[in-house]
């Protein structure tokens, strides 16, 4: 069996990344055999499997599937059975982002960030040739609600990173580029030790940890990442 990559990054994170681009993605968790999904019996279609199935749309009719057979389950001492199948669920959503191209790995998302800016990039000249004035986005934007609070302070309450918005991949300025970077500090901290290490494979995979990301959908991808983390840590609090 192959080893994990140093780089890898879980399935939580990206199922994050990929919720920041389909709000309305749903994942749904089946089991049926192989023969269900049309694996031939020769390669294991009369055996179980654990079924993830995503869809990007509502309106999307066929599913982006992944799978995992239940002889990969493990019962670990003083586990309850049902957290086996959790592995099993977790372990089938990676290999559906995988199919949908989320990759496992911080140097293979780096492609995707580099796709998104090309698109980002093509999108900014066609307004400026002229184009379609529906294609105009606004500029960059701070989307806090209320004023930012001293990082100083003691903390009440979650705070959200700042996201800005990716139209020409440019800071507005630096002041605004810079209390953005401010803002995702901060949130980064909260982290514990191990999840921030998580942040800098990222962070690492993105752009070799260029600090300050120059890059507003680099510097968005980067916040995703943070904030998929922090769900991720959250559901493991609550697990414990």
């Amino acid at each position: 069996m192959a080893g994990i990559a140093e780089d890898y990054v879980s399935p939580s994170v990206r199922w994050g990344l990929l919720k920041q681009d389909y709000p309305d993605a749903v994942v749904e968790f089946d089991h049926g055999t192989g023969a269900d999904i049309s694996i031939p019996d020769k390669f294991g279609g009369d055996e179980s499997y654990c079924i993830a199935s995503i869809r990007l749309r509502p309106t999307d009719t066929t599913p982006i599937i992944g799978y995992k057979p239940f002889s990969d389950a493990q019962v670990r001492k003083n586990d309850h059975p049902s957290d086996a199948w959790n592995v099993l669920c977790t372990k089938a959503l990676g290999r559906a982002l995988k199919r949908a191209g989320y990759a496992d790995t911080a140097s293979e998302l780096k492609v995707l960030v580099q796709y998104k800016q090309r698109l980002a990039e093509h999108e900014a000249i066609k307004v400026d040739s002229g184009g379609d004035e529906s294609l105009k986005v606004p500029q960059i934007i701070h989307t806090a609600q209320e004023p930012i609070a001293d990082i100083s302070a003691p903390i009440n309450e979650e705070i959200p990173a700042t996201v800005v918005t990716d139209n020409d991949d440019e800071w507005e300025s630096e002041a605004v580029r810079d209390q953005c970077h401010a803002e995702l500090v901060s949130r980064i901290k909260e982290l514990d030790e191990h999840y921030q290490e998580k942040v800098r494979e990222v962070h690492q995979g993105i752009n070799g940890r260029t600090w300050p990301v120059p890059s507003v959908n680099q510097f968005n991808f980067l916040v995703n990442a943070v904030e998929a983390l922090h769900d991720q840590a959250f559901e493991e609090e609550e697990d414990f």
